[in-house]
């Protein structure tokens, strides 16, 4: 052959980077938009009593008392929860004693939640799913105010799907196994036996899959329970062996197996409790729940993916949940990321043309638009709704005339929620302190030490969800509570000793009459001031 004059062939020996770049250029962006969502005016608002002020004063008493192991609240032994997320805010707090880094956990988080959720969403759907799954958990009323919430709720959910996400890579390498003991050994540190809805949802879903023999011979799975046992067992003991039943007592009996039986801290519910919340709280992508499981069932329903955990899981939390005779909003947190990806895959198979998709998505639209006065609250806000909505059905008929009526609609419809979302959200950016906190901060002393208590009076019995501040009055004036209900309490918690105490202005006539009292800061509807016993106590 002659190669005389043949141009050698060119080698292209460039690395390709552009691939790369695309693959990690959608989390960036998922990232930046969500710290923006999670923690802008993020120290705004005081901290709400009770659990987020308490977490926020455990934290600080760590500083005081210099331990990290035994946890405080109110200047005494607390051994209610676990202690991580109380850990990582206490490490924070170097930065500043505040509202902002007692958030700071959750809202870091919530982020964290919102990137496992695409990339959860990604591996079983593709790209478009991913990051519309992160769309719908980022518009979740629920998801943003629990994001900016200084409890820990919102790092168990992270380390749940954490563990979820690592299981889904169990398939191509088993060493992952322990990043799912790992993940599972943070949710139990951060809330103790609730974690173990994580571990139940694999364990049934590698029983759909039928890998659970296989996944128990393999030594990297058992090496990811001595990781979970590894993280999570010291601190137990350690709590053990120093507080004995004491721990246990209030560890699990009273704030875990007397919550099953009956209802606490007059939170009741029935078995509809969870769906009304679900309804309100991930509006108005609740509506497309039941259309986004068919559609599941109808293509995935013999997968053996691993894909069944994003059904299972917010599966088990309902069911868990509903059978807990005490119903709280936030229980039920952790089925959100799982139920934005069923939602983010019925909206996409819409887009793509899907007929059966496409008439799920707009029963679900009707339902939603008819459900607002009674999944938004509070007054005006649905007439505000409407209005959008009104408008934006007009404009989509005037684009319609021109032939464009496709894209205008679907704009119309995507514009109508996300004002819905947004006007609701809009209260959590723009609220600033409580009265609780110029009282607290006028009552605060600079001593070394155990400072003296404050007594926060309530005297009428039935007003104490009114007036009940002491968490995050503890939290503000760095000094312990005592709470004195009613007048004859009053008497035992003050003694005859002069005190300071703190009390709603309307209750100052109800201070018994062997008391003085004097004022010293008003901020309504409080007034701060001293009270000393009378000549003859």
């Amino acid at each position: 052959m002659n190669t005389v004059g043949a141009r050698a062939p060119v080698i292209d020996r460039r690395v390709p980077a552009a691939r790369p770049r695309r693959q990690f250029a959608v989390p960036i962006l998922l990232a930046a938009g969500s710290g923006v969502l999670f923690f802008w005016n993020l120290g705004r608002a005081s901290l709400q009593d009770w659990d987020e002020a308490t977490y926020a004063e455990i934290s600080r008493e760590i500083w005081i008392f210099h331990d990290w192991i035994h946890l405080h609240w109110n200047y005494l032994p607390w051994f209610n929860k676990a202690p991580l997320y109380i850990w990582m805010t206490a490490a924070l707090y170097p930065l500043g004693v505040n509202a902002f880094w007692a958030r700071a956990v959750s809202a870091l988080a919530a982020v964290g939640t919102i990137l496992i959720t695409y990339g959860i969403g990604n591996r079983f759907y593709g790209r478009l799913v991913g990051i519309g799954s992160a769309v719908v958990l980022a518009s979740c009323y629920q998801f943003i105010a629990a994001g900016r919430f200084g409890t820990s709720d919102m790092l168990l959910t992270f380390f749940l799907y954490g563990g979820l996400y690592a299981y889904v890579q169990t398939r191509e390498h088993t060493r992952w196994w322990f990043g799912v003991g790992a993940f599972i050994g943070l949710a139990l540190m951060t809330k103790g036996p609730a974690a173990f809805v994580g571990p139940a949802a694999i364990g049934i879903t590698l029983l759909i899959d039928r890998r659970l023999l296989a996944a128990l011979r393999t030594r990297q799975l058992w090496g990811g329970v001595a990781a979970a046992l590894l993280i999570a067992l010291p601190w137990h003991l350690a709590s053990y062996l120093q507080d004995g039943p004491a721990f246990l007592n209030q560890y699990l009996n009273a704030t875990v197996i007397a919550r099953i039986g009956e209802p606490v801290q007059g939170h009741p519910g029935n078995a509809l409790t969870y769906i009304a919340y679900l309804r309100n709280q991930f509006f108005p992508w609740a509506y497309g729940i039941p259309f986004a499981l068919i559609l599941f069932a109808r293509d995935r329903f013999r997968a053996r993916d691993g894909s069944w955990t994003i059904v299972v899981f917010p599966a088990i939390v309902f069911a868990l949940y509903t059978l807990v005779q005490t119903k709280l909003v936030w229980y039920i947190l952790p089925a959100y990321p799982a139920l934005a990806i069923l939602v983010a895959a019925l909206l996409v198979s819409a887009a793509k043309g899907d007929r059966a998709a496409l008439l799920s998505v707009g029963l679900a639209l009707i339902a939603a638009v008819l459900s607002v006065p009674s999944s938004i609250q509070p007054d005006p806000l649905p007439l505000v709704v409407a209005a959008v909505g009104i408008v934006g059905v007009m404009v989509a008929g005037a684009r319609g005339l021109k032939g464009a009526f496709g894209p205008a609609a679907a704009a119309v419809i995507a514009a109508f929620f996300l004002v819905t979302v947004a006007l609701r959200a809009l209260g959590l950016y723009t609220a600033g302190d409580l009265p609780v906190v110029a009282i607290g901060d006028a009552a605060r002393v600079a001593v070394s030490g155990q400072p003296v208590p404050l007594v926060l009076f309530i005297a009428n019995p039935d007003r104490v969800t009114d007036f009940d501040v002491s968490h995050s009055l503890l939290f503000y004036s760095h000094r312990p509570v005592h709470i004195a209900v009613g007048a004859a309490a009053f008497d035992q918690v003050v003694g005859c000793h002069a005190q300071d105490v703190v009390l709603a202005t309307t209750d100052v006539p109800s201070i018994p009459s062997m008391y003085s009292f004097s004022a010293t800061g008003n901020a309504p509807p409080f007034t701060q001031g001293t009270v000393a016993p009378v000549a003859g106590c």
